[in-house]
């Protein structure tokens, strides 16, 4: 290449970094906007690489601020990757998220808290669980259609409590993470000693198919609520379990 044309090309990369660098943080929000509906901004300040939102709206939930930062570092191995932190009371979470050319996406050191029912209504769900959910992810895989791929980390559900007829308390929960070969992710649930005494395995596939295998069974023989809840799920074996054995696919 001609020393001419070298320096033109890179005096041309020069000048765009510099006008990324100055652009408007609006471009990324009104980016969202464009492809959420419902979504909405009330303040938005900083550029499109180190930028903060405050008073985000979305299906009837608010999130007090939002920022994110470039992570320019990402690119050398094809993934463009910003730092994101959200400062809500309800809603705590910071991470690294990346998108790679082929559309799949990245989640890295991610951690968080927030209720389960602040989740289900982002998700455009209603729940009759209630209680807290923390996660710390080390790295997180999804394919273009954001469908899991592989995972490592945990997810904790503290205080977990169920309206059916009554109130029912559960106890707190782990689900360990890891990854299987060739591609999915494999779960390990735990209970903490709690009133469902719960064991199992989730297994995720990539095709968005998973299953769940386990058993649950009351760890105080006296709580005729939570004996009677499972009673739902049929009768239990003859050591007082309830098997836990279904699969399906996750919705697109």
């Amino acid at each position: 290449m001609k020393p001419f044309l070298r320096y033109s090309l890179l005096g041309l990369l020069a000048v765009m970094t510099f006008l990324l660098l100055l652009a408007p943080a609006t471009l990324v929000t009104d980016r969202v906007v464009e492809r959420l509906p419902g979504f909405s901004v009330q303040n938005v300040s900083g550029s499109v690489t180190d930028g903060i939102a405050q008073g985000l709206h979305w299906r009837g939930n608010r999130i007090e601020q939002m920022s994110w930062d470039w992570q320019p570092l990402a690119l050398l191995s094809g993934w463009l990757e910003v730092g994101l932190r959200s400062d809500d009371p309800d809603l705590q979470a910071i991470g690294k998220a990346a998108i790679a050319f082929d559309r799949s996406l990245r989640l890295r050191d991610a951690s968080g808290r927030m209720s389960l029912s602040r989740l289900a209504a982002l998700a455009g769900h209603k729940s009759p669980a209630q209680g807290i959910l923390e996660f710390s992810l080390r790295d997180l895989y999804l394919d273009a259609n954001a469908r899991p791929l592989s995972a490592y980390g945990a997810v904790h559900v503290l205080n977990l409590r169920v309206e059916l007829r009554q109130p029912l308390n559960l106890g707190d929960f782990t689900l360990q993470l890891t990854p299987v070969e060739p591609a999915g992710i494999q779960g390990v649930i735990e209970d903490h000693d709690g009133p469902l005494a719960l064991q199992g395995t989730v297994k995720l596939f990539p095709d968005g198919r998973y299953r769940v295998d386990g058993q649950a069974a009351v760890r105080d023989p006296a709580n005729q609520a939570l004996r009677q809840a499972l009673s739902l799920l049929g009768p239990p074996d003859a050591n007082g379990r309830w098997p836990l054995n279904f699969s399906g696919v996750l919705a697109r």
